[in-house]
């Protein structure tokens, strides 16, 4: 069985057929009225290809449209979905998605690729892979085949579906995956991660979609404080010329090892310059939600990110659990147990390979909602970069300040969040950062 896309609209004017869908559009020259009429009853409907070519010849067709229907419905791989009833649904999802039932043998055994995902979405349950540029609906009928295939299964006991999940990529007698170099060293989750959060291989929104914003208003720029008591932190003077920024950034380096121990007037000075808020906007047109102006650059201006401190050792200021207050650049103190704030600064050390004996840690989250809000397909990933932007600010204020700065690659989010009294999908560590004194040998 096959049809289009729900999505196509086809079009027939001056002889071209066009058919429009999320992907762009497709033109086709040669076609008679008749082979138009049949394609654009096709949209969201679904008929067997012979069944098209007998109602075809019904209308009064020839044998040569007849061939000439076959030809062009085998070109039309952006669009066209398959069924293999009642078992399941092929539907491409990239821009150059083709289809071809591969030959195989009765006896060859079919694996499922390690990259295929089942899970449940509007249209039922789907298999989706980033290897692949289609996705598959598929029935309850099919759920055990699926879960057969975790072992293998012969083509004989289920020729068509396993040919379609083939030529589809999820499954294979000879996957791509088992012998390609690039593809054995990527992650299942990191692999589907690349290919969701960026356009080309998939039919879902990415970008400023807004896809909220008749549901829910947006978070506001400033996270409300939470209660605990205030201490103030230095404002250091912008005016006063630093270091040349060839210098700091030449000099910029990763410092596990201590000189001095921090001072709070340093961490003041470092908060201040690289992530208090200089100012807040109201909604506009074009950016329906408060934005803020912070030293660092954040994507549409949404800067999600927010900072928790855990201190061991800084002088002037207390050991404990803080989180900074970008607007009013002051610490708030935070009633973290003990064992937690041990355990943060622990798993930061593991994360050096017990290289630092941390004295600041300063751990990042993000208010997930502020970016999903906005943006469709991309919010993590922007998060993400929002991250590394931050940390390279850290690292470059630090380096001009002789102070000692160290980006980690790995924490615990579950530590975080029962550290600094948060709900894990609301808020969540996505960063990590040393602050030490003067470096160390």
């Amino acid at each position: 069985m096959i049809g289009l896309r729900p999505d196509a609209v086809v079009t027939w004017q001056y002889g071209v057929l066009t058919i429009s869908h999320t992907f762009g559009t497709q033109a086709a020259r040669g076609l008679t009225p008749r082979i138009a009429a049949l394609l654009g009853e096709l949209p969201g409907a679904l008929v067997h290809e012979d069944d098209l070519a007998e109602r075809l010849l019904t209308a009064g067709g020839t044998s040569e449209e007849v061939a000439l229907l076959y030809l062009v419905l085998d070109r039309l791989h952006q669009v066209l979905v398959r069924t293999v009833e009642p078992v399941l649904r092929v539907t491409p999802i990239a821009r150059d998605a083709t289809f071809r039932l591969p030959r195989l043998a009765p006896d060859d055994t079919v694996r499922l690729s390690r990259f295929a995902l089942v899970r449940r979405s509007d249209d039922g349950l789907i298999l989706e892979s980033p290897l692949s540029r289609h996705r598959v609906t598929l029935t309850e009928e099919a759920m055990p085949l699926i879960a057969a295939l975790a072992r293998g299964v012969m083509v004989k006991e289920a020729p068509e579906a396993l040919a379609h999940l083939v030529a589809t990529g999820m499954a294979g007698d000879d996957l791509v995956e088992d012998d390609h170099p690039a593809l054995r060293a990527w992650e299942f989750h990191d692999l589907l991660f690349h290919n969701r959060s960026r356009v080309g291989r998939h039919d879902q929104p990415v970008g400023a979609t807004f896809r909220f914003r008749d549901e829910t208003p947006p978070e506001p720029a400033l996270k409300p404080l939470p209660e605990g008591p205030i201490t103030e932190l230095f404002r250091p003077s912008l005016d006063e010329p630093g270091p040349a920024f060839t210098t700091v950034l030449e000099g910029r380096r990763s410092v596990r090892s201590y000189a001095s121990v921090l001072t709070a007037r340093q961490l003041g000075e470092l908060l201040y310059r690289t992530a208090r808020v200089r100012a807040v906007f109201g909604p506009t047109e074009g950016a329906p939600y408060e934005t803020s102006s912070r030293p660092y650059p954040g994507g549409g201006a949404c800067h999600e990110l927010e900072l928790y401190l855990t201190v061991r050792e800084c002088e002037g200021l207390a050991g404990g659990v803080y989180y900074y207050d970008p607007l009013g650049h002051r610490l708030v103190g935070l009633a973290a147990r003990d064992e937690d704030q041990r355990a943060m600064l622990a798993v930061a050390s593991m994360s050096t390979g017990y290289m630092a004996q941390p004295d600041v840690l300063i751990t990042i989250t993000s208010r997930f909602q502020r970016m999903s809000w906005k943006y469709a397909g991309l919010a993590y990933a922007a998060s993400l970069k929002n991250v590394g932007v931050l940390y390279q600010t850290f690292y470059l204020v630090a380096t001009a300040m002789g102070l000692s700065p160290c980006g980690l690659g790995a924490g615990d989010a579950e530590l975080a969040a029962r550290t600094f009294g948060l709900d894990w999908a609301t808020e969540s560590s996505v960063g990590e950062f040393l602050i030490g004194g003067t470096p160390g040998l």
